[in-house]
């Protein structure tokens, strides 16, 4: 069974094709949130790098999670 999204402008939109969108933007994002975070903080240990990528990531998974929950 597929389901479609349905589009401001008529135009239906596959499920499938909306999370993949959804999901690249997501990941993206979390990279672009890290690598600005790494890149202000001078001389980062490994947690505080590994950190810097890890709190947006868990941002994203909670916000997916919560979508999910909706749906």
């Amino acid at each position: 069974m597929q389901q479609a999204t349905k589009a401001r402008t008529g135009v239906r939109i596959p499920a499938e094709i909306a999370n993949i969108v959804g999901t690249s933007a997501a990941i993206l994002a979390v990279v672009a949130t890290g690598s600005g975070i790494a890149a202000a903080w001078p001389d980062l240990s490994e947690w505080q790098f590994a950190g810097a990528y890890l709190a947006p990531a868990a941002l994203a998974f909670a916000v997916y999670w919560w979508v999910a929950q909706k749906l």
